[in-house]
């Protein structure tokens, strides 16, 4: 149950931690750079997040513990973003 629920915690942070990324951008950066920038930071995440995570999970004998510890990262990551997403302040 708890490898369930921390699927459910990692898979919905997308939809919490992108419309800051892209606020925080479009505040910074009011130009077409912000979209590049942004598409980039959303690769090289994806790709870092993918060969750390396969890398826990890659050995059949340490699965669960290497599946407990990428979901509990990605878990205490959401919550970082969370937090820090409440002290964007606006500009003016």
């Amino acid at each position: 149950m708890s490898t369930l629920v921390y699927g459910l915690i990692e898979g919905g942070h997308r939809g919490f931690t992108h419309p800051t990324v892209v606020a925080a951008l479009a505040i910074a950066v009011i130009t077409l750079a912000a979209s590049a920038v942004f598409n980039t930071f959303r690769q090289v995440g994806g790709a870092v997040a993918i060969a750390v995570f396969g890398a826990l999970i890659a050995n059949p004998d340490t699965f669960l513990t290497g599946l407990r510890v990428s979901l509990g990262s990605a878990a205490a990551l959401l919550l970082l973003a969370a937090v820090n997403s409440t002290r964007i302040q606006p500009r003016g």
